[in-house]
């Protein structure tokens, strides 16, 4: 369970962005205190802030002139918090088009899609960094790319992706996401549930349009993908979304397969990948787990030392 969060102004009726942003966070911290992170576009250019602490004591700087931010609170599942590069948001590009990421799920098929697309290595290990992956495979950031990414990857997952000329993407699986529309201060505004939002607003510029209901529930449904220019205007799509259920997650072990296919032996295998970037080899991998560490402490082992910022 992660935190989505995000606000897009198309109007400039908005005098503070940090302010809705740090709201959102802090309120979206329910979800997740292992690490928070925010993107946004500055001068077409996409710029992501991320650190593994709680929104509680994150501190949030948005430029002015920044008309849209996307966020995440990560309650941190498969890839250690201790590595910054595992935390949302990711970048990534598509073609021409620059391009942050947040997912709120687990996807259970990442290692087969890196091994059966022939997908490079990489040193982030969060399951979700395959999206960006798949997208970054696509010639254009579209309705297209992103129904071919969201029909790849099995599991449970909702995505937001920012492009760096402030349209929004929302990507609807099973995981909740809630967005009011504030036609006179000409803003989206969106959370992961509606509490969050509600709670959110409370204290800030948008309360009072609240308050006298003027605003809009934007509806969007598993299988959906809602675009949101930066103009304010909107566009949908679809895509096939197959049920959470099938892919039997199991809770007490933290893995989750389908087909049979066993995601413990794939998550080793990551990791015996990632771990050639610290100088381990397999050799040493499989001397820890038959000294009785788990896959989850291996990893930790792995970062323990990298304080690396990305």
């Amino acid at each position: 369970m992660c935190g989505l969060y995000g606000v897009l102004s198309y109007g400039n009726n908005i005098k503070d962005i940090e302010e809705i942003t740090e709201a959102l966070a802090i309120e979206s911290a329910v979800r997740g205190t292992d690490a928070t992170g925010y993107a946004y576009n500055k001068s077409n250019h996409i710029e992501v802030c991320k650190q593994s602490k709680s929104a509680y004591s994150m501190k949030f700087s948005v430029p002015k002139g920044v008309n849209a931010v996307m966020g995440h609170t990560r309650h941190a599942t498969q890839g250690t918090l201790k590595y910054n590069g595992n935390n949302h948001p990711f970048k990534g590009r598509c073609g021409r088009t620059e391009f942050a990421l947040a997912h709120n799920g687990i996807i259970c098929n990442d290692k087969r899609l890196r091994k059966n697309l022939k997908l490079p290595s990489t040193k982030i290990s969060t399951d979700s960094y395959i999206a960006v992956q798949l997208l970054e495979r696509q010639k254009q950031l579209d309705f297209n790319s992103i129904k071919y990414m969201a029909e790849k990857v099995e599991g449970s997952y909702s995505f937001t992706i920012l492009d760096d000329k402030n349209n929004l993407y929302i990507v609807k699986g099973d995981s909740p996401v809630s967005i009011f529309h504030f036609p006179e201060k000409k803003v989206y505004v969106y959370a992961s549930t509606l509490s969050i939002l509600w709670k959110a607003l409370v204290d800030t510029e948008l309360f009072a349009d609240l308050q006298l209901n003027k605003y809009e529930d934007i509806n969007i449904t598993d299988g959906e993908i809602l675009k949101i220019y930066s103009s304010g205007q909107t566009q949908r799509g679809k895509f096939e979304f197959n049920e959470y259920a099938s892919y039997g997650y199991d809770w007490r072990t933290g893995y989750c397969g389908s087909y049979g296919y066993s995601s413990r032996n794939e998550y080793i295998d990551d990791i015996k990948s990632v771990a050639t970037y610290y100088g381990y080899g397999e050799d040493d991998i499989d001397m820890m787990l038959n000294k009785g560490f788990t896959p989850s402490e291996i990893e930790e082992i792995l970062y323990e030392n990298d304080c690396m910022e990305v």
